[in-house]
C-alpha cells in the first residue's frame, strides 16, 4: 500500500512539472520504517517502565529490611500508628463532608449560590460558620454596589403628565407629595 502511495506521488509529481515541486510533498514510509519507529517507541516505554518497577522493588526490599530489623514491640507500634493516622484521616473526611452539607444548607438559607460552599468549608464548624458570616457580608455589599450601580442615572424630567420640569432640586416624599407642596400624587 505504502507503494503504491509511492507511485501515486511520483504520478502527481511528473504530471505537475515545476508546480509539483512547490507544493508540499508527503513522506511516505515503508512498512519496515514503520515497524522500525514503533519498535523503537516501545522500546523507550519499556525501559522507562523497568526503571520504575526497578525503583519500586529496590523500595519494597528496603522497607521489608527495615521491619526485619524491628522488634515486636516496634512493629505493633508501628502498625498502630498507621491504624491511627488512616482512622484520622477518615474522621477528617467525613467532618469535612460533615461541614460541606451544613455549609450548603447555611448558605442556601442566607440565598447564597451554594457552589461557593468550597469557599467557605473548613474542619472547624466554628470558623466555617465564620466564613459564612464574612461571605455574606461581602456578597451583600458587592450585589448592593451592583444594584446601586445599574440604577444611577438622571433623574427623570418628564413625569409623563406631559409637564416637565427644570428644578432639579425638586424631590418628592414617601407619601407621594413633592416638597415644595405644589402637586400631591
Amino acid at each position: 500500500m505504502a507503494e503504491a502511495t509511492n507511485q501515486n506521488s511520483a504520478d502527481n509529481g511528473q504530471a505537475g512539472g515545476t508546480e509539483g515541486d512547490k507544493t508540499n510533498t508527503q513522506k511516505t514510509f515503508s512498512q519496515e520504517e514503520v515497524n522500525a519507529l514503533i519498535q523503537k517507541r516501545i522500546g523507550e516505554v519499556q525501559s522507562k517502565n523497568d526503571e520504575a518497577n526497578k525503583k519500586a522493588i529496590a523500595e519494597a526490599i528496603s522497607e521489608y529490611e527495615r521491619k526485619a530489623k524491628l522488634t515486636e514491640e516496634e512493629r505493633l507500634n508501628e502498625a498502630r500508628k498507621a491504624k491511627d493516622d488512616e482512622l484520622a484521616q477518615k474522621e477528617r473526611s467525613i467532618t469535612l463532608r460533615e461541614n460541606r452539607a451544613d455549609g450548603i444548607e447555611k448558605l442556601a438559607e442566607l440565598n447564597i449560590d451554594t457552589k461557593m460552599v468550597d469557599f467557605v468549608v473548613d474542619i472547624d464548624k466554628d470558623k466555617m460558620m465564620d466564613n459564612i458570616t464574612k461571605l455574606n457580608k461581602a456578597f451583600n455589599e458587592a450585589v448592593s454596589k451592583a444594584v446601586e450601580a445599574k440604577l444611577a442615572g438622571k433623574t427623570p424630567t418628564d413625569y409623563g403628565d406631559g409637564s416637565k420640569t427644570t428644578d432639579k432640586k425638586e424631590t418628592v416624599t414617601s407619601k407621594g407629595y413633592r416638597k415644595n407642596g405644589l402637586t400631591a400624587f
